[in-house]
């Protein structure tokens, strides 16, 4: 079993939209995530069923690093980006 969600930068996500392999986008708590403010990770359904994470461009030592947004509003402009036009939130 695979606990930890692959991640794929914007512009991969992007293609998989395109080529309609992404079936839906939640929006959920980074509950990980230090601070009294809530933070957000957007995260991405296939048609397998296989989740996928937003990822930033930037790696830390050679890993992929999940986009964590400080805002519903950030989060919810990304999936936009990659083209949902409805997205879930889960809190």
């Amino acid at each position: 079993m695979k606990l930890n969600p692959a991640t794929l930068n914007l512009e991969k996500l992007r293609t998989h939209f395109d080529a309609g392999d992404l079936t839906s986008a939640t929006i959920c708590p980074a509950v990980m995530e230090p601070g009294p403010a809530p933070c957000w990770i957007a995260q991405f359904k296939r048609r397998n069923g296989a989740t996928i994470v937003l990822e930033l461009d930037k790696r830390r030592n050679g890993r992929p690093m999940q986009r964590i947004f400080k805002s519903l509003d950030a989060a919810y402009s990304a999936c936009r980006n990659i083209g949902f036009r409805e997205v879930k939130i889960r809190e």
